[in-house]
């Protein structure tokens, strides 16, 4: 079997995606305890708190797609976007069979 390795680059892009999920898993934790204390006795949140989800949901998208792009150009500016890495692939020719 041959041995396989991953690049220093996708080991640093698993981290990275751990990393955003372990503070997402954090996050969804908060926000389940401030839930939780509006329902025991001491309400933290304002009764309409879901009317300011979709602001919630268009900034965090808004935010990612500004990390993306910014990782994308990164990647662009290095040459090894999947541009240059296609535009240097060499496919051999087979010669056909009939």
């Amino acid at each position: 079997m041959r041995s396989f390795r991953f690049s220093r680059f996708a080991i640093a892009l698993m981290i990275a995606c751990f990393l955003a999920l372990l503070g997402a898993i954090g996050l969804a934790t908060e926000m389940a305890r401030t839930v939780q204390a509006s329902y025991t006795g001491s309400p933290n949140l304002s009764p309409m708190w879901w009317a300011k989800m979709p602001e919630l949901f268009a900034t965090v998208f808004v935010m990612l797609g500004t990390i993306g792009a910014i990782g994308y150009t990164l990647l662009f500016a290095l040459r090894r976007s999947g541009l240059h890495r296609l535009s240097r692939l060499e496919i051999p020719h087979a010669p056909k069979q009939m």
